[in-house]
């Protein structure tokens, strides 16, 4: 029942990750709805990398939206 107190549970995790590898080249890693996508890149900075990381899940949101329509 701890679940249905707390809302977080009942809703997967959507987030970025962005990472610095040792050669300097940034990455992102993308988890929609409790689902780990695999890592993208390079990236010269971690903008970039930021910025491609929320145009893919802003795709992946709109194809959420036109199923349900």
């Amino acid at each position: 029942m701890a679940a249905d107190k707390n809302p977080d549970a009942r809703n997967p995790i959507t987030k970025i990750t962005v990472e610095k590898d040792a050669k300097g080249l940034y990455f992102f890693a993308l988890t929609y709805r409790g689902v780990t996508y695999p890592v993208n890149g390079p990236f010269a900075n971690p903008l970039q990398a930021a910025a491609a990381g929320q145009a893919v899940l802003n795709r992946l949101e709109a194809q959420e939206k036109a199923r349900k329509a």
